[in-house]
């Protein structure tokens, strides 16, 4: 028995994650849902469309009510977004929000943001109204379960106010812990243990049980940015349409290498300037749209899935890897040794490629999503 127990324990232990101390949590709820002339005309009659900003009334008058409800929650931070953009929520120190054509940033910082705006365009009918809340706090992951259950109940009473139809809205729970990979060799020895628990799994250990209708995915992120170093060493044919090509090429075949080496099965590389969204998808996809790369990723699938994508004749601030979990990553109810493999991989790749480790960063966001309908 003392045998079996030593060796359950170094199983265990195996499966911790040992990350840097000034590592950053964060966590957000996107709850989204159509925006129906049903839902327009129920909130605000009819609309004038002859009117330089039909919609502002709209907005408004739903805005209102939907912060009503949120605050009677207990909910402090909420945004309502109706502008089609891509929603991205990011660590800052300075809150803010920026827009591209086709996203809206949200920096903010855990500790101290405060925020209840609506971002729309009172001239323009979105395809979707999107509920954005923040969390903060010093325990972001100590107290995820309960704002999640909080969450969830203010969403459920606006779809029962707004009428909307059951299954109609979509929650998405998005937690993430972002840190240097390199923090140690930088002078920084204190650590925190992570052993990445399942989502739905963790909040039953805290007490709030969510059922098994949910999807979830765990997967890693990872940017490099583009140093001038790891151009050298590399032939740049500036008189070629393809000056970067054997640039990307080395990149690869580092990326490749390590994903083998550590027996990652899934996992994409991108040379491009897009941002990257993962979302669950019954196929392995990956989708170029303007700014945004949609990757599509089914955790229940065991076929291998690695792919690259770069263009030769442009070189990116950042290159970024992409490691995804499936099924068969969770043990002991956690993805533990997933996390612990996709941050060698990323040793094993600086390595490869020379990575000045004691003064450039390599940052890697390791991400945990979990998505219920109401």
């Amino acid at each position: 028995m003392r045998r079996s127990t030593s060796i359950l324990r170094k199983h265990r232990a195996g499966d911790k994650v040992y990350l840097p101390s000034d590592s950053r949590d964060n966590q957000y709820i996107l709850a989204e849902f159509p925006l129906t002339d049903e839902l327009v005309k129920s909130v605000a009659g009819s609309i004038d469309t002859n009117l330089k900003k039909p919609y502002q009334r709209f907005y408004q008058k739903l805005a209102s009510s939907i912060f009503e409800t949120t605050e009677k929650h207990g909910i402090e931070r909420a945004n309502l977004v109706a502008n089609n953009k891509l929603v991205r929520v990011r660590y800052g120190s300075e809150q803010q929000v920026l827009h591209t054509e086709q996203q809206s940033f949200f920096f903010y910082c855990p500790s101290h943001n405060a925020t209840f705006k609506g971002y729309f365009d009172g001239a323009v009918k979105a395809r979707k109204i999107k509920l954005l809340f923040l969390a903060t706090g010093e325990n972001l992951r100590l107290n995820s379960a309960a704002f999640h259950e909080k969450v969830f109940g203010a969403v459920k009473e606006i779809a029962s106010n707004l009428g909307l139809a059951a299954d109609s809205v979509k929650v998405r729970d998005h937690q993430h812990i972002t840190f240097d990979i390199f923090a140690q060799e930088k002078g920084l020895k204190s650590t925190i243990t992570h052993s990445f628990r399942e989502m739905a799994d963790r909040y039953a250990k805290q007490g709030f049980n969510i059922g098994q209708d949910h999807t979830s995915l765990t997967y890693t992120v990872v940017s490099i940015p583009m140093m001038r170093r790891l151009l050298k060493g590399t032939n740049i044919d500036y008189d070629s349409e393809q000056p970067y090509q054997a640039l990307y090429q080395k990149i690869e075949d580092a990326f490749k290498s390590a994903v083998e080496k550590n027996a990652l099965k899934h996992a994409a590389l991108l040379g491009i300037s897009a941002s990257p969204i993962v979302r669950y998808n019954n196929e392995d996809s990956v989708n170029l749209n303007g700014e945004i790369v949609g990757i599509g990723f089914d955790p229940t699938k065991e076929e291998t899935f690695v792919t690259s994508m770069w263009e030769g004749d442009t070189l990116v601030d950042t290159i970024r890897f992409i490691f995804f979990a499936n099924e068969r990553d969770e043990s002991n109810n956690n993805y533990g040794k997933f996390a612990n493999q996709s941050i060698q991989a990323v040793k094993d790749f600086a390595d490869e490629v020379n990575w000045k480790k004691d003064h450039d960063d390599i940052i890697v966001r390791i991400h945990q999503h979990i998505m219920r309908k109401v």
